[in-house]
């Protein structure tokens, strides 16, 4: 979402920039058009557009803790992804951004956290190719939180596919 952002307003800044080149009234009050115009207008007529890059698949391997900050409890989460989806699984006492843990649970796969303290929340992200440097996927992003908190006095296991008889419920969530 930030560099969604920041794209606008580089966008915002160039249209600035050269909207106020494009023209100017001379003293009678007639528009001239200046020569800095004209040169970005034939010179973008002429240049050829490169291919797009391709669209990478990036996964972390499952059951791997991309993200840890105090892991020191007893409790147990078992994980299990029956989607076509990766998830990241965010564990954490109050915000996601702040999390204890971050376990990544490849599609149709099952991983176990460990170690979990306090009463915690469960929070998800799913999507395509996992960038490990901004802990987020790229493309087709959905972002849930179970609704009820988990307490670590106690082992739990949660299922990410809707499933008759299931007890827990999810919100989707703004982006974290």
């Amino acid at each position: 979402m930030l560099k969604r952002s920041w794209i606008a307003v580089v966008a915002g800044v160039a249209a600035v920039a050269v909207g106020g080149c494009g023209s100017s009234e001379d003293a009678t009050g007639s528009a001239t058009t200046s020569r800095a115009s004209q040169v970005a207008t034939s010179s973008s007529s002429s240049t050829s557009t490169a291919p797009p890059a391709p669209l990478l698949n990036r996964r972390a391997e499952n059951g791997q803790i991309v993200q840890q900050d105090g892991l020191v409890g007893a409790g147990n989460l078992t994980i299990v992804n029956g989607n076509s989806s990766d998830f990241a699984v965010v564990v954490t006492n109050s915000d996601p951004k702040a999390p204890q843990a971050t376990i990544y649970v490849q599609a149709n796969s099952e991983a176990t956290l460990s170690g979990i303290a306090g009463t915690y929340f469960v929070y998800l992200k799913s999507g395509t190719d996992w960038d490990d440097a901004t802990l987020t996927f790229t493309r087709d992003r959905d972002f849930s939180k179970f609704d009820d908190p988990f307490d670590a006095g106690s082992d739990w296991e949660i299922t990410l596919q809707p499933s008759i008889g299931g007890n827990a419920s999810t919100s989707d969530v703004p982006a974290f």
